[in-house]
């Protein structure tokens, strides 16, 4: 009784879902042999409607296999449900003889899911809100710690480069919740103004082999903080470039590279990997 009420609960929660009707296929099965159901989603439940139809399956952890046999007897039918939902519907009759004894069921076969097409898209979009919101609150502590950092911080560093009157530094290096703030300086010294392309940082390692290996691994930054497009002539500005947390062996440095805007006046910076 609990069984079919189970299985008219169902079939009542898809008619109101508005499921689109579609044939339901036949399975043939006997006592003789073992009819196997590969599903493309590990089964969650299986429902027969008569006794002499054993559908069975692991129940104490997920597989995508079912296997179904069958005594002599009228009709009965088969109710899959996999565990994102999706439920197969399927018309059982005993036979003697079977033509087949393995199917792959995809989930094209599906005639709906428990779950109403609107509630799905709700659930997605209260994940991306989440996931947004989340993104907001972190993007807003980079930005009030660096605020603090630029304003408040001493500058112990001394790690520079310079060429054609373009100074490269890295003044400070702070580390706070996961993340690496450096504190970048950029002075042109030069009567040209000079217009950034990018500044990259970058992981790089050397081998001390007779044929040197050099391998480059970009770090992409998660915050950038008055990051400049243009200096201009003789004058100087400082920024904040935010990292993720990342952490080097002793044969690899933190390269920063500075590149001209339709220009050649390109510089490398290296930092010894104990500055991290």
């Amino acid at each position: 009784m609990k069984i079919l009420l189970s299985l008219l609960s169902i079939f009542s929660t898809l008619s109101n879902y508005g499921q689109r009707s579609k044939p339901i296929d036949t399975l043939y099965a006997n006592n003789t042999n073992t009819v196997s159901l590969f599903f493309s989603k590990p089964i969650r439940q299986g429902i027969v409607g008569k006794s002499h139809f054993i559908f069975s399956y692991n129940k104490e952890k997920e597989q995508y296999l079912g296997l179904l046999q069958a005594s002599p007897g009228a009709s009965s039918n088969l109710l899959v449900i996999t565990n994102d939902g999706q439920i197969y519907s399927y018309i059982l009759k005993y036979a003697k003889k079977l033509s087949k004894l393995n199917y792959f069921i995809t989930e094209e076969e599906s005639i709906g899911n428990e779950i109403p097409t609107e509630k799905k898209e709700k659930a997605i979009k209260n994940v991306s809100n989440i996931d947004k919101r989340k993104k907001e609150t972190e993007m807003g502590l980079y930005d009030k710690n660096c605020a603090s950092f630029f304003k408040n911080t001493r500058r112990p560093l001394n790690i520079s480069k310079q060429k054609y009157q373009i100074k490269l530094s890295i003044n400070n290096i702070v580390y706070d919740n996961d993340a690496l703030y450096y504190l970048v300086e950029i002075q042109n010294n030069s009567k040209m103004d000079y217009e950034v392309n990018y500044l990259r940082f970058f992981t790089k390692n050397e081998s001390g082999l007779k044929r040197k290996s050099i391998q480059k691994l970009q770090i992409n930054p998660v915050y950038e903080y008055l990051n400049p497009k243009r200096i201009k002539a003789n004058s100087k500005t400082e920024f904040v470039i935010v990292l993720s947390k990342f952490s080097i062996d002793n044969q690899k440095n933190i390269l920063v590279e500075l590149n001209e805007l339709q220009g050649e006046r390109n510089l490398e910076l290296k930092l010894p990997n104990r500055s991290i």
